[in-house]
C-alpha cells in the first residue's frame, strides 16, 4: 500500500516526465517559428533541458522499480550467506550445531505458546515456574487447538527439590516445595477442563530424577522443524533467565541422528528429553498394579486417552 509520501514522489515523477516532455515539445516547436529566428537557440537550450529532464526521471524509476530491486535481492541473498559464514566461524559452528540465538530476556511463554498449530507437539522439561498459575488459560487454549503436551516436573517433597532450593537466590526449601505442589494443581486443574473430544492432549510425568536444564521442545507440524528453547539451573530462578534457542529439521525415521561431527545440539535435546520420558514410562509400567502413588505421578487429558498421552507421538512415528 502506497503511503501519502510515496504517492507524492510518484506524482512529482510524473509531473517531470510530462511537464519535461511538453517543454521540449513546445520551445521545440518556438524554435522553429521563423517569428522567433533571433531566439532560435534560447528556445532549443529549453527545449533540450526539458528533453533531458523527461528521459532521466523516467530511466531513473525504471532503474528504480525494475533493476535496483532485483539488485538488492540480490545484495540481501550474498550478504546474508556472508553473514552466516562469518557467524558460524566467529561462533564456533553455530548454524551447524542449530544456534538461532538467544532470548532478549526471560522465557516469553506466551509469545510460544501464541505461535503454536494444530498438530505441534510440545515437550516441556522444567522443575515449576512460578509464573504459570497465571499462564495456565494458554496451555488449555493451545490444547484445545490441538496442540499436544508432555511435560515432566519436579515431585514436591524430594532431595532434588532441597538441594535445587539451596542454591537458588529467593528461595528456601519450604517455598521451593510449595511452588512444586502448586505447579502440579495448576496442572491438575487445565486437566479437569479439558474434553474428551478435544483434539490436543497433555501428559504430565512427575520424575524425582535430576533436573538437568530445563528444555523446551517444539515439534512443528507444518514445517517438520525442531525448535529448542534451553536455559540453565544456576543462582537465580530459571524464571529470569535467557534461554538459548535451537532449530534444525525434523530427521526421517532411519537416518542416523549422531554421527561424526554432524551433532545438532537441538537433536541432542531431542534425544535426551525422549530418554527421560521412557525412563518414567518404565518405571510407570514396572509399578503397574503395585504402587499407586507412581500412578498418580502421571496426569493426562483427556482421560479416555491415556495411552495416547503416554508416548511421544510424532516424534516416534515421524
Amino acid at each position: 500500500m502506497l503511503t501519502t509520501t510515496k504517492k507524492l514522489k510518484w506524482l512529482l515523477a510524473l509531473v517531470l516526465i510530462f511537464g519535461g516532455f511538453t517543454i521540449y515539445k513546445l520551445f521545440e516547436g518556438l524554435a522553429h517559428d521563423l517569428a522567433y529566428h533571433e531566439q532560435e537557440w534560447v528556445f532549443k537550450i529549453i527545449s533540450e533541458f526539458g528533453l533531458f529532464i523527461s528521459v532521466i526521471v523516467s530511466v531513473g524509476y525504471f532503474h528504480h522499480w525494475f533493476i535496483a530491486a532485483e539488485e538488492h535481492m540480490e545484495s540481501e541473498i550474498s550478504l546474508r550467506e556472508t553473514l552466516i559464514k562469518y557467524v558460524d566461524s566467529i561462533l564456533l559452528n553455530s548454524v551447524k550445531r542449530g544456534f538461532s540465538g538467544i532470548t532478549n530476556k526471560e522465557f516469553d511463554f506466551s509469545q510460544i505458546m501464541n505461535g503454536l498449530k494444530p498438530g505441534d507437539y510440545v515437550y516441556w522439561l522444567i522443575t515449576f515456574d512460578p509464573r504459570f498459575k497465571n499462564k495456565s488459560r494458554e496451555l488449555e487454549n493451545a490444547i484445545k487447538n490441538g496442540v499436544h503436551f508432555r511435560i515432566l516436573i519436579l515431585q514436591a517433597d524430594c532431595r532434588i527439590g532441597e538441594l535445587r532450593a539451596t542454591e537458588t537466590n529467593g528461595f528456601n526449601p519450604h517455598e521451593f516445595n510449595e511452588y512444586s505442589k502448586l505447579f502440579k494443581v495448576s496442572l491438575e486443574d487445565v486437566i479437569s477442563r479439558i474434553d474428551p473430544q478435544i483434539t490436543g492432549s497433555l501428559g504430565v510425568f512427575v520424575y524425582d530424577g535430576l533436573p538437568s536444564i530445563p528444555l523446551f521442545i517444539i515439534n512443528r507440524n507444518e514445517s517438520k522443524k525442531i525448535e529448542v528453547y534451553n536455559s540453565f539451573y544456576l543462582t537465580e530462578p530459571v524464571s529470569k533467565m535467557p534461554y538459548l534457542h535451537w532449530e534444525t529439521e525434523l530427521k526421517h525415521s532411519g537416518e542416523s541422528l549422531f554421527e561424526s561431527d554432524h551433532w545438532n545440539m537441538a537433536e541432542l535435546f531431542l534425544d535426551y528429553f525422549k530418554k527421560r520420558w521412557e525412563m518414567e514410562k518404565e518405571r510407570l509400567n514396572d509399578s503397574a498394579g503395585n504402587d499407586s502413588n507412581e500412578d498418580n505421578n502421571f496426569l493426562h487429558a483427556p482421560a479416555s486417552a491415556r495411552k495416547k498421552c503416554l508416548n511421544l507421538f510424532q516424534v516416534l512415528n515421524s
